[in-house]
C-alpha cells in the first residue's frame, strides 16, 4: 500500500494536531533485527540461499527455500526480556488486539501469548518470492528488511469524520478506523 510506511509519521502528525490516538504498542524494526541476529539466522539464511545468483534469482529457487526461512522464523524464540518487555507493552490494550506492520491489515488475537506467537507470523509472512527477491537484487540480502509493527484493538470501524480530521491535519485524502472510543487507531492513503 502506497504511504503504508509512512503511517507511523500521520499518526503522530495527526496526534499533534488535536486527533485522539488509540492506545497502541509500536515494535520497533530493531526488534526483528535483533531476533535474527540473537538466532544466528543471517548465516543461516545465507547458506540457503548459496547457491542463487542475487542479482538475477531464479524465482522457483528462491520459492523451494521459503518454506526453510519461515519455519527458522516461527520456531526460534526471543530473549525473555524481549518477550517480558513486549507483553509489558500490551498491558492498556484491550483483550483481542490486531497485529500488523504501518499500511497493512493483520492478524488478530487475544493479548499475551497469541499476541507473540501472531508477531512472529507476521514476520514470517514478510517471506514472500517478491520481497526475497527485491532485497536480493538491492544487495541487502535474503532477508526482506525488518519493519516496525503496529499492536491496537482489533475491533476498529471506518470512520468518514475522524477520516476528513486527519486528512486536513495532514494535508491529504486518508481513510481512517477507530476504536470502540471513537480514537484513531489506522490511517491509509484515500
Amino acid at each position: 500500500m502506497a504511504g503504508g510506511e509512512r503511517e507511523l509519521d500521520w499518526l503522530l502528525r495527526a496526534q499533534e494536531h488535536g486527533v485522539p490516538i488509540a492506545p497502541m504498542a509500536l515494535v520497533p524494526a530493531r526488534v526483528e533485527d535483533d531476533f535474527y541476529r540473537w538466532n544466528n539466522l543471517p548465516e543461516r539464511i545465507a547458506a540457503l540461499f548459496a547457491d542463487l545468483d542475487p542479482t538475477d534469482p531464479d524465482e522457483d529457487d528462491v520459492e523451494d527455500a521459503l518454506p526453510t526461512a519461515i519455519a527458522w522464523v516461527g520456531g526460534h524464540a526471543l530473549l525473555d526480556a524481549v518477550v517480558d518487555a513486549f507483553y509489558e507493552s500490551l498491558a492498556d490494550l484491550p483483550g483481542r488486539v490486531t497485529i500488523r506492520r504501518p499500511g497493512e491489515a493483520g492478524p488478530h488475537a487475544l493479548r499475551g501469548r497469541p499476541t507473540l506467537l501472531a508477531l512472529k507470523r507476521v514476520w514470517a509472512d514478510t517471506w514472500n518470492v517478491t520481497a526475497v527477491v527485491r532485497s536480493a537484487r538491492a544487495g541487502s540480502g535474503w532477508r526482506p528488511p525488518a519493519r516496525p509493527v503496529i499492536v491496537h484493538a482489533a475491533d476498529v470501524h471506518p470512520d468518514v469524520e475522524l477520516a476528513r480530521a486527519a486528512g486536513d491535519a495532514l494535508d491529504r485524502r486518508v481513510l481512517a478506523w477507530r476504536d470502540d472510543a471513537g480514537r484513531l487507531a489506522r490511517l491509509a492513503l484515500a
